[in-house]
């Protein structure tokens, strides 16, 4: 006998007495009782049904590929394409989300605040927030046909349990964790976001778009504060707060920032909000030779305050060389360069040691003390490493290769 078990391709098929059970492309589930394949067997034309019968349903989050359950199909484990593990219990008409990872390219990380949560973003629009003592998935946030490209957690005490996500539309979610619930949608650039950071106090979001183009919005109001062009033409790379107080770096008051786009310019502003001041204090350019680099691998512009060494910004990018240079914002001139053996695909700077962390899109690791003139190399991805972040406390380092993270203990360094 045959019938139609789905509308799709089945890729899981799984038989047990008279219980079936399938899984197909369609995110569907199905339990069935085809104890009448045996009435056929025994009565060959006298059986009194010919007909199979659909016990129950689920859908899950991606396309079914492998399943495992007990001998009575009553409890089992079921995966999708999604990287998604289920428990299943057809019992208790339950589904319960037991290990789950990003199908698609990791886009952006960021670590809460108390470094007791991350949270990433990925290619396939999802937004995940992970336990960092048990490395479990705790919610996700998915929006459909869009990628979410970065994301950035708001540290402020009244606001520690939210999120920020830009997308490839244009748009940006606030997410709150806490409630496990979208808050707010706004839409502030006209195509895809591809930088943001909260200022230090959480009460202006800064985001760049892919047309160079950077907006200043209130995360209370969602009210786009006003919209910044020094950049247009390019897509901006990087945006960063500096954690120094502007008197530090011979300025009153508000907070100083970076922006850093794919031409190798960054502009370094200081702004307080309160006072709808946004002034530039400098604007770096930095040259490269006539012949591109191939566009299959494209090197990022990365910039980022020195957190060791005031009024200093580390910058790499493509160039006749391949370095890291320490650029004084005070003397306007370049102080360090530490040779690199491939170009930085990623940045990162802990906060507590004089520690430079650089990936590659050769799969490599690096990282460096420039105190000590020391580095040390690790091999451990299988892609380029395209993100690289030291947590604010300095113990943790996180990479990310494709749909993979590492999380490091740096502790010892």
């Amino acid at each position: 006998m045959t019938w139609e078990a789905d509308h799709g391709e089945i890729g899981a098929l799984l038989c047990r007495g008279n219980r079936l059970l399938t899984g197909s492309n369609t995110r569907r589930i199905r339990l069935w009782s085809v104890a009448a394949v045996q009435e056929l067997r025994d009565k060959g034309s006298e059986a009194s049904t010919s007909s199979v019968l659909m016990e129950q349903e689920m859908t899950l989050d991606g396309a079914i590929v492998s399943a495992s359950f007990d001998d009575a199909l009553d409890m089992g484990i079921v995966g999708t394409t999604a990287g998604t593990l289920w428990y299943i219990n057809w019992v208790e008409n339950t589904s319960i989300r037991l290990i789950s990872g990003h199908r698609n390219k990791v886009m952006g990380l960021v670590v809460g605040p108390g470094e007791t949560h991350c949270a990433t973003c990925g290619e396939d629009g999802s937004v995940r927030v992970w336990s960092l003592h048990s490395c479990e998935l705790l919610l996700q946030f998915q929006v459909l046909n869009q990628s979410c490209l970065c994301l950035d957690w708001n540290r402020h005490a009244a606001s520690g349990q939210r999120l920020a996500a830009g997308y490839s539309d244009g748009t940006i979610r606030f997410f709150s964790v806490s409630r496990t619930e979208m808050e707010m949608k706004i839409h502030p650039h006209p195509c895809a976001v591809t930088a943001m950071a909260f200022s230090l106090a959480g009460d202006v979001l800064l985001s760049g778009g892919k047309d160079g183009l950077m907006a200043v919005s209130s995360p209370q109001t969602g009210m786009t504060i006003r919209v910044l062009s020094d950049h247009k033409g390019s897509p901006i790379s990087t945006i960063q707060f500096s954690p120094r107080k502007p008197e530090e770096l011979g300025h009153q008051g508000g907070e100083i920032w970076l922006a850093a786009s794919s031409d190798r310019r960054v502009s370094i502003w200081a702004s307080d909000w309160a006072k709808d001041k946004c002034e530039l204090l400098d604007w770096l350019s930095f040259p490269a030779p006539d012949s591109e680099k191939d566009a299959d691998s494209p090197v990022p512009t990365l910039a980022a305050f020195c957190p060791w060494q005031p009024g200093t910004v580390v910058y790499t990018g493509y160039g006749a060389e391949k370095e890291a240079l320490f650029y004084s914002l005070a003397q306007k001139q370049v102080l360090l360069r530490i040779p690199l053996s491939h170009f930085a695909a990623s940045l990162s700077m802990s906060p507590v040691a004089s520690l430079l962390v650089v990936g590659s899109n050769e799969r490599l690791l690096r990282i460096i003390d420039s105190s000590a003139g020391t580095q040390q190399d690790f091999c451990s991805h299988d892609d380029g490493v395209h993100l690289c972040l030291v947590s604010p406390s300095g113990n943790l380092l996180f990479t990310a290769s494709y749909n993979q993270v590492l999380v490091w203990d740096v502790r010892s360094a």
